[in-house]
């Protein structure tokens, strides 16, 4: 036995010890067999289909049936020109997801609305999800954030790490991915907001940071109820991650951000195209090992590439900065506007 630069033990008969390693070869083979080029929207819709039908099926998403009052538990006055609701939206069997809303308080007919996913371990009333859903509400739009599990008041222990992987192995041995809990939480807060009168179903965007830019893409993919899509410091490729993230931090938070099977459908940046045609807004920063840049390049080639097919190249924008990893100013600066222009806010 020997061992090489990093510290790998090599056999000397030539065989490989390395599970991380085969398992990478295996991931690398499988992305190339992935269809990156389509010819014709008609192919690019045949694909997407079975994609959307293939993701329903491995996160699953389901019909949420049960319908129970979500009642507004808390208000409090934001200023003069707001109100902040603390609402429990009913999921099912008696399971509630907390809420926070806010909402100008002028009387106006139904407004836009954008749903806020925050990243990994991020409760809804962190400060920077605060300010962005302030910024959205003063803009003239209601802006809703919620708390996944085992984050804010859906925390069951003080460590949320310990927590999210408590409810990823119960999820688990029901054959359920945690990006499909979560992205179940958002279809049920849709399913709230389109019962209040104040808001305009037609016109409700999402946008998520990190982690809830994750749940973002599966989102918008699995219901094109969703207007506009806004994912924020978090585009890359699955691929990416493995063979590269992975070699170099560990990889990312936990089993929670990757979902079961999914090479057997598709990559990230196929998911983020069944955006389109809707308006797209991505923005990631220049350096930032989280998020692997030679995947964010092959999503942004494929999602322009499925935009023109579409005719909507201008719906479909990529953004580099660089901010602090959250929804720093600059970062809400840029996104209200654009919210208020795709959703007719403005």
């Amino acid at each position: 036995m020997a061992m090489n630069d990093t510290n790998t033990v090599v056999p000397q008969n030539g065989a490989r010890y390395s599970a991380l390693r085969h398992l990478q070869e295996k991931v690398a083979a499988r992305c190339a067999a992935l269809p990156w080029t389509f010819e014709s929207l008609q192919a690019w819709n045949a694909y997407r289909e079975r994609l959307v039908c293939g993701l329903r099926t491995i996160l699953p998403v389901w019909d949420l049936t049960d319908a129970r009052p979500s009642p507004v538990v808390a208000e409090l006055a934001l200023g003069a020109d707001l109100t902040l609701e603390a609402v429990d939206v009913h999921f099912e069997a008696g399971f509630c997801i907390p809420v926070h809303l806010y909402r100008p308080r002028a009387k106006a007919g139904p407004r836009a609305a954008v749903l806020v996913c925050p990243g990994y371990s991020s409760p809804k009333n962190a400060p920077e999800i605060a300010d962005l859903c302030i910024a959205l509400a003063r803009a003239g739009m209601i802006a809703v954030t919620l708390d996944y599990d085992g984050t804010g008041e859906r925390a069951e222990r003080p460590d949320s790490a310990t927590a999210i992987n408590n409810v990823c192995a119960a999820a688990a041995l029901l054959g359920m991915n945690n990006v499909g809990l979560r992205v179940m939480n958002n279809l049920a807060v849709l399913k709230y907001l389109k019962t209040r009168a104040d808001v305009d179903a037609a016109r409700i965007g999402i946008t998520g940071h990190c982690q809830g830019s994750i749940v973002t893409w599966f989102t918008a993919a699995v219901c094109a109820e969703f207007a506009a899509v806004a994912p924020v410091q978090g585009v890359t490729s699955y691929e990416a991650i493995i063979l590269e993230y992975c070699n170099r931090q560990g990889g990312w938070s936990g089993i929670s951000p990757y979902v079961y099977g999914m090479l057997e459908y598709g990559d990230i940046p196929h998911v983020l195209a069944c955006t389109a045609p809707r308006p797209l807004w991505v923005r990631n920063n220049i350096v930032d090992p989280h998020w692997p840049y030679s995947g964010l390049a092959r999503a942004k080639a494929l999602c322009e590439q499925i935009y023109a097919l579409h005719g909507a190249g201008d719906r479909c924008t990529f953004h580099l900065g660089h901010e602090p990893h959250q929804y720093a100013p600059a970062v809400i600066n840029d996104l209200v506007p654009w919210f208020a222009r795709m959703l007719g806010a403005a």
